[in-house]
């Protein structure tokens, strides 16, 4: 065990750090619609950017295992650090499309990399409590992004300040990693030392239905999410006619009630149960999808999609941590693998391809999108579980 000293102060950094991870991942969707009128892009190509990125990511991800090996967690996570703080700034700097899909591939693997190795840290050496507190960490940078382009768009500015901003803060967690560095190699000495004292495992994953449905659920969740992020606000400007400052807080909103909701279900989540967190979750998101749908109002729309926010909130988390409940330990491993895996396809694979289908016909369609992938998530979800009481 790293003493409390050490521990709290890296522990401390990683939060920071997470926080930085979210930034840029919410602002793409803000920015977009000033990005392709100053570089003449269609709107579409959005998604061919998240589709380079979440793809170098994924690579990122699963190298990260045998890059840990090789370098301290701190050194790794120095390395990334002054990565996506260079093409963030480049971003705010390109004068063409060209130069965005360039930057992205490194910002992608340095993200990948960091994400990686802080969850990987937290996951070693801190509770589940910790590791629930580090993804609303995320939340906040997700959240605090598109607020931060949002108020520089409203005040005159140019989306190429926002990059520069959040490219700025990358740098400055990247020194503050370079500048902690001697905690992190006791950090690597200390898990060598565990490694060596633990037994090897070797058991494959159960290759069966619910094994492949947990991965399935991963890949519906994780593109319902992040087609919220970036094409929310083109839906409510677009689609319902809202201003472009009231769209942008409202995607805002939703990535903060997604973060607050992860913080307030935290102090109830082992009372409640994870089986019950994801019924009710995926439910509540099912019926924000038909209110998104509906013709009304703004007001009901734009809080259909802060209350969607929330409905989100617990499912991903839930999700994961179910795993040792439905498999053995050996099993629970493999199943958690695929999960990140599939979550990242996900990722890679809806929100591009809902982004082409709604450019060439309409963006009415996400709430559509919203109904279809919670209605299949609780499907699967009843595949994996069942209508089973219990945690």
């Amino acid at each position: 065990m790293l003493d409390r000293k050490r521990s709290v102060i890296l522990l401390i950094i990683i939060y920071i750090g997470f926080i930085s991870l979210g930034l840029p991942d919410g602002i793409l969707g803000v920015a977009w619609s000033s990005i392709r009128a100053d570089l003449n892009q269609p709107v579409a190509y959005a998604g061919i950017l998240s589709l380079i990125l979440y793809f170098c990511s994924s690579v990122s991800s699963f190298s990260s295992g045998a890059l840990l090996r090789r370098f301290s967690t701190g050194k790794l996570l120095m390395i990334c650090g002054f990565m996506t703080g260079s093409a963030l700034l480049g971003f705010a700097l390109s004068p063409a499309f060209w130069c965005m899909l360039l930057l992205v591939i490194p910002l992608g693997f340095g993200q990948g990399a960091i994400d990686t190795g802080m969850n990987s840290y937290v996951a070693k050496h801190h509770t589940s409590r910790d590791m629930n507190w580090l993804h609303c960490c995320w939340g906040i940078g997700a959240c605090g992004g598109p607020f931060l382009v949002t108020m520089i768009l409203a005040h005159g500015g140019s989306w190429r300040w926002g990059y520069a901003v959040v490219g700025s803060m990358q740098f400055v967690l990247a020194v503050l990693f370079l500048s902690t560095l001697s905690l992190w190699r006791d950090s690597t000495a200390t898990e060598k030392k565990s490694a060596a004292e633990t037994p090897p495992v070797n058991a494959k994953p159960e290759k069966n239905g619910r094994f492949w449905c947990c991965a399935l659920t991963f890949w519906l969740y994780a593109g319902f999410e992040v087609s919220m992020g970036l094409w929310v606000y083109t839906f409510l400007t677009a689609a319902r006619g809202v201003s472009n400052e009231t769209a942008g807080f409202t995607a805002t909103a939703f990535f903060a009630m997604l973060t607050a909701g992860r913080f307030l279900i935290g102090f109830i989540a082992n009372r409640l149960g994870n089986k019950y967190q994801i019924l009710c979750g995926v439910l509540l998101a099912f019926v924000c999808g038909i209110l998104m749908a509906v013709p009304g109002p703004q007001a009901l729309t734009l809080s259909a999609i802060g209350l969607l926010g929330f409905a989100s909130a617990p499912l991903y988390p839930a999700m994961m941590h179910a795993v040792p409940e439905r498999f053995d330990h050996a099993t629970a491993a493999g199943v958690i693998g695929y999960q990140s895996g599939a979550a990242m396809v996900g990722v890679m694979t809806i929100p591009p391809a809902f982004g082409f289908l709604a450019a060439h016909t309409t963006f009415n369609l996400l709430p559509y999108l919203v109904i279809l992938l919670t209605g299949l998530i609780f499907i699967v979800q009843i595949r994996v579980d069942g209508f089973r009481s219990g945690k």
